[in-house]
């Protein structure tokens, strides 16, 4: 598997690519060697993916109602369970 520098990956490619690092270590015949390597990249990729869910997260806002009866405009804040 060739690897790219991650700036340009969009999230869907970095799960297209963490399956094809899956579908490798599955294989029963990968080397030491390069079963690490994959592991690596497979563990690189979910952090940039889970960076750019981060900065999805922090551009979403929600339209709430505030106290006076105007709408208002908060940053989400999602809950994280894990």
């Amino acid at each position: 598997m060739a690897k790219k520098k991650d700036k340009g990956i969009t999230f869907e490619e970095g799960i297209g690519q963490l399956e094809q690092i899956v579908r490798e270590l599955e294989q029963k015949e990968v080397p030491l060697e390069e079963a690490l390597n994959l592991f690596r990249q497979g563990i690189e990729m979910v952090q940039h993916c889970n960076g750019l869910l981060d900065h999805a997260e922090k551009q979403m806002e929600i339209l709430l109602e505030g106290p006076d009866g105007e709408l208002e405009v908060r940053p989400a804040d999602f809950a994280v369970e894990g």
